[in-house]
């Protein structure tokens, strides 16, 4: 059970988010403490939810869309029709 809507929560005090998405981590080194590391998060691509619709016993569902990790080919991969730009390497044999 959700006790409060979703949309009365000030974004202020605690922001909302619903989604997934999809990043990588990088770790360099501190600058102020050489033993330790920062971690930096760098997000490439987002889904979010409309949290208007967010409510007590509801669920979401999702359905991946193809991606360039399934190609095992250049013919493959030159050929999908992918919404974003990816190319074959012939040198590793693998997409890009």
């Amino acid at each position: 059970q959700i006790p409060v809507p979703v949309l009365q929560i000030s974004p202020s005090q605690h922001p909302v988010k619903a989604g997934l998405s999809d990043a990588f981590m990088v770790l360099n080194p501190s600058p102020d403490v050489p033993e330790s590391r920062r971690r930096t998060i760098y997000e490439y691509h987002r889904v979010e939810l409309d949290t208007s619709r967010i409510t007590s016993l509801s669920a979401v569902e999702f359905t991946p869309l193809p991606t360039c990790l399934q190609h095992q080919s250049c013919e493959m991969c030159v050929s999908s029709e992918l919404t974003f730009n990816c190319s074959w390497c012939h040198v590793l044999q693998r997409y890009l």
